[in-house]
């Protein structure tokens, strides 16, 4: 079978890995036989991609052709997948990942092949020993009771060996796979799982040359040839998360783009300390200061991967975040991985501190290096306050044995100051002079985007609501200080500013790197445009921050409620055929439209208040396994984005207590009973009601819902009055009211004040089936700051890896 060809291919590749991984170990002795021991690494290095790019054709094979006898298979694929979907099923599980990720360490390993020149024997080595490890993970072998990792070539009778359909017929292969996760299939995810692996993959390369430089003795060659990679791992490894953050804004129905899942910081911390390696190896190259933080980071950096590695595929996060796969019994191989590179990595360096070079003179406080260094620690604090929150569920496994995921207040808190300090200092890194400067130079280059910055700050201030934005509300009637004490009073006006202080410097430190690396890039560009990756990378980044800001400190809810409650929800409900004017928007519901794979649309046409028109068509549906699956929509617009989500009457259910029919009904809004003969409207409420026959001592609740029923044909109006209990035990006991005359009666059963609608069953007369939604929406003012930050990020990432690369392709001697 096709399957045995691929984990022959598997096996052949984990050999050759291992062969090749020694014979570039002796190379890097530099004997007599190094130049065999090279043509040897080589050659197996070889093999391994090759067996590795068999291996790839025959899962992609097998899941093309809906071989569902296979496990991978049939876990991630169905008939109805489209194509581009079935492809992207490929790194949809785990095992298919692995070989994502060994493809690009294959390919990587031979380009640092050919342009490693004399680091290539001990870089190799170590990129081979990581890869060793990737290997193993896709292994699917058995040495008696030892099981080390899990073969994607796996049968599914193999697999499932108790499922008793394999009892009944050892042959049997099912017609149908379950199919992708429903939240997979989108064009977003087809890009960006890959563009991580990228990114991981190519972080091993500057941790093997850090490595290699420290065990050689070669302390001061390494950077130059490590430069490249590193500035491309954190591109593009930036890029991947963020696609994963637009993914989440137009996919997920929670209203952003980064909700601090334990899974997605496992990706975000490998990138700011791989940012803060970059910045110390270019401090490096330039001054000679920072080489231990260059070595330390570098090395880390990789480290970090193979630990978010760990929290993402050993299943200790399955109860914590929906993005972590299931446990394959990978976890003692994911920790010796670790152990392993970590005991590499550390314990040479620590074996090797005294030799380490230190430069001569002290690194002048007023110099770029100074700044940069620090920027550096301040990316590397936010990293550890990540990881710190991150690991809280393993942590907490030491204390109880269900441990939860840390609050999101908790990394908004303690990531906010930290920001505002490493981007005030990106502003002043490219405006000051390498070695030091004096007053007369800092004022000179400084004051300019300082003042621009004051301005715009104070702008934002008198133009925007920022400060009620920002501010948390403040009880005067507290104690006052002389009574509660100072540093009760302290608390509180912290309490209530504190974020929105720290906010308003974010926004000021924001400007001011705008102004300054936006002058620097000016300059810069006029004369060569290839020297400007740098300060484009840093205008990229502020403008994303910025984008940040706007988007999440001025995010409107459009809400729709009656209640302060529902303010905080921003969510209105709207009928089929009714128009709503929400915050300005005039919302029209005007059809649903079912797709050929049954997932049905939601037409909301709206107008917003400066008069343009447009369609938004959020997807809800459910799928085969019965769950409800939200696919939001949003209209892009320069200065905002409008995002809506929507939740159909279908997905609430509610007890009728014994009536024929249900309505739910909104405040002023209307639905049609008895094939149209009559309208009923929810006008309000009343609290003063007779609980009449209930007891009186037993009633802790009534209100009434005020309602007109109206006879289409004679215009007759009735008013009546069902009223909602809520007894002293905490039972519901609703009191019907009916109209004799139209033999019709209604119970108010319900009320919800996150939504603003009541529930009400009806007896007596049919009602027209209902169809309403729950829209939950937001106006989210110039978001596309981010995305358009992110874009110029990484374009001047880019510039950077050009220029570097053809510095090292100059560059004499044989480095």
């Amino acid at each position: 079978m096709i399957g045995i060809a691929g984990h022959v291919f598997v096996l052949g590749a984990f050999v050759a890995c291992g062969l090749s991984g020694v014979a570039f170990l002796l190379a890097a002795k530099r004997d007599e036989n190094a130049a065999l021991w090279l043509r040897v690494g080589r050659g197996s290095w070889m093999t391994m991609t090759a067996a590795m790019a068999g291996a790839a054709v025959v899962l992609l094979f097998l899941l093309l052709t809906h071989q569902f006898q296979y496990a991978y298979v049939y876990q991630y694929t169905s008939r109805a997948l489209p194509a581009h979907y079935l492809f992207s099923a490929f790194w949809a599980g785990q095992e298919g990942s692995f070989i994502l990720w060994i493809l690009y360490v294959a390919v990587i390993g031979l380009i640092v092949s050919r342009t490693a020149r004399t680091f290539e024997a001990p870089v190799m080595t170590l990129i081979a020993l990581s890869q060793f490890f990737l290997l193993s993970m896709i292994a699917g072998i058995w040495i008696g009771p030892l099981h080390i990792g899990s073969s994607p070539f796996m049968m599914l009778a193999e697999k499932f060996p108790e499922a008793p359909i394999f009892r009944q017929q050892p042959g049997f292969v099912p017609a149908d796979g379950n199919g992708l996760n429903d939240l997979l299939q989108n064009p977003w995810m087809v890009i960006h799982p890959p563009t991580l692996f990228i990114g991981f993959a190519t972080l091993l390369v500057p941790f093997a040359y850090a490595v290699a430089a420290v065990w050689k003795r070669r302390y001061t060659e390494w950077v130059r040839p490590a430069l490249p990679w590193a500035l491309f791992a954190v591109m593009v490894l930036g890029f991947g998360i963020a696609l994963g953050g637009y993914w989440a804004y137009v996919t997920l129905s929670f209203g952003g783009y980064w909700a601090w899942d334990p899974v997605e910081n496992s990706s975000l911390v490998p990138w700011l300390t791989g940012v803060a390696a970059v910045h110390t190896m270019i401090t490096y190259k330039k001054s000679g200061a920072s080489l231990k933080a260059a070595l330390l980071l570098s090395i880390v950096s990789y480290l970090l991967v193979i630990y978010s590695t760990f929290l993402t595929r050993s299943g200790i996060l399955g109860d914590i975040s929906v993005h972590s796969f299931v446990d394959l019994g990978l976890y003692g191989q994911l920790v010796l991985w670790m152990l392993a590179l970590s005991g590499v990595g550390f314990g040479l360096l620590v074996y090797r501190r005294r030799e380490l070079p230190t430069r001569r003179s002290e690194t002048h406080l007023l110099s770029r290096e100074f700044l940069i260094f620090s920027g550096a620690m301040l990316l590397c604090a936010v990293a550890a306050v990540v990881l710190l929150g991150t690991s809280a569920p393993i942590l907490g496994k030491f204390f109880r044995d269900t441990p939860s995921a840390v609050p999101i207040a908790f990394y908004n808190k303690w990531t906010l100051p930290l920001t505002v300090g490493f981007v005030f200092l990106a502003g002043l890194g490219q405006l000051f002079w390498w070695h030091n400067m004096n007053v007369q130079s800092i004022n000179r280059v400084v004051l300019p985007p300082m003042a621009l910055a004051v301005v715009s700050t104070l702008a934002v201030i008198m133009l925007t609501p920022f400060v009620e934005r920002t501010t948390v509300p403040y009880e005067t009637a507290a104690p006052t200080a002389s009574a509660a004490g100072l540093g009760s009073g302290l608390i509180g006006f912290f309490g209530s500013y504190g974020t929105g202080l720290l906010m308003l410097f974010l926004l000021f430190a924001a400007f001011f790197a705008l102004f300054g690396n936006g002058l620097v890039l000016w300059r810069i560009a006029r004369g060569n445009l290839k020297l400007a990756g740098g300060a484009a990378a840093h205008v990229g980044m502020v403008i994303s921050v910025l984008g940040i800001i706007t988007s999440a400190g001025f995010s409107n809810a459009l809400d729709g409620a009656d209640t302060p409650a529902q303010g905080t929800r921003g969510t209105f409900v709207v009928n089929r055929g009714e128009t709503r004017t929400v915050e300005g928007y005039s919302v029209t519901y005007s059809s649903a439209e079912k797709s050929p794979d049954n997932r049905t649309s939601y037409v909301l046409d709206i107008v917003d208040p400066a008069g343009r028109s447009f369609t938004l068509k959020p997807v809800v549906y459910r799928n085969d396994q019965g769950q409800w699956i939200q696919h939001p929509d949003v209209k892009l617009f320069m200065e905002k984005d409008i995002y809506a989500a929507v939740s159909p009457n279908e997905m609430f259910e509610t007890d009728t207590q014994g009536f024929e029919h249900r309505l739910t009904l909104t405040r002023d809004s209307t639905a049609r009973l008895g094939e149209n003969a009559y309208t009923v409207r929810f006008t309000g409420f009343e609290t003063e009601v007779d609980t009449d026959p209930l007891p009186s001592d037993s009633v802790e609740i009534a209100v009434a819902a005020v309602m007109e029923i109206t006879d289409s044909r004679t215009n007759e109006v009735r008013v009546i009055r069902p009223v909602y209990v809520i007894m002293s035990d905490r039972s519901i006991r609703p009191i019907p009211a009916s109209v004799p005359e139209w033999n019709m009666s209604f119970a108010f059963t319900g009320m919800n004040v996150n939504t603003g609608r009541i529930e009400v069953a009806v007896d007596g007369i049919e009602a027209t089936p209902e169809d309403w939604l729950v829209v939950q929406a937001y106006e989210k003012p110039f978001i596309s700051l981010l995305w358009i930050g992110i874009l110029l990020l990484t374009a001047g990432f880019g510039l950077s890896v050009v220029r570097r690369v053809q510095e090292y392709r100059a560059s004499p001697g044989p480095a």
